[in-house]
């Protein structure tokens, strides 16, 4: 595992996906390809504004947001059910940033946003400290009224990749399947890490 940051990257411009990023992103990403790594993700669902882009100038594996998962999860469910989201910013989860992704928005998917929670804000604004169990307790909330007012929901995808902590407590709370950064990375490195096959055939 190798990790580069992305020079001048700051959230306003992560979450508008200001093309200005894009080079500082690509560099970087390339950089980890000289490296040796086999495939990129990234630390943010907002990176979603960049992922076809990006994936287009790499000649490894892209998966840079959660957001890549919906059409994963989609045929996972019986017809008439919904894919909770929980966001960091719901405003800044635009049609453009589902369509980088492959993603026809429809009429299924339905959002949380934890953008003005008392704890998870802390982490919006950079302001340096948050209680975790208080954080938690605000994603867990707002899974769970997700799920009482739409009921259909069958599966549900973290946006953030600060809340894959709180995925088991998701799951406890709510009884539906949790998708999020740590399932997409999992995914991803079995598909370019495959070793020996051991076992009964």
């Amino acid at each position: 595992v190798r990790m580069k940051a992305v020079k001048g990257l700051d959230t306003p411009t992560l979450h508008s996906g200001s093309p200005k990023a894009f080079e500082e992103i690509l560099k970087a990403a390339k950089e980890l390809e000289k490296e040796g790594c086999r495939a990129i993700s990234a630390a943010c669902g907002f990176f979603a504004h960049f992922q076809k882009q990006l994936a287009d100038e790499m000649d490894i594996p892209v998966a840079i947001s959660s957001v890549v998962q919906i059409p994963w999860i989609r045929p996972l469910l019986k017809k008439g059910q919904k894919i909770g989201i929980l966001t960091a910013n719901a405003i800044a989860l635009d049609d453009s940033l589902f369509e980088h992704c492959g993603v026809d928005r429809g009429n299924d998917l339905v959002v949380a946003d934890l953008r003005h929670g008392e704890q998870f804000s802390a982490i919006m604004e950079d302001r340096g400290s948050f209680d975790n169990a208080g954080t938690m307790n605000e994603v867990v909330s707002a899974a769970v009224k997700l799920v009482e007012e739409n009921p259909d929901i069958g599966a549900i995808l973290l946006e953030c990749s600060d809340m894959p902590p709180y995925a088991y407590a998701v799951q406890a709370a709510t009884g539906r399947p949790v998708f999020d950064f740590i399932t997409l990375i999992y995914w991803l490195q079995r598909g370019v890490m495959q070793r020996p096959y051991s076992g009964w055939i």
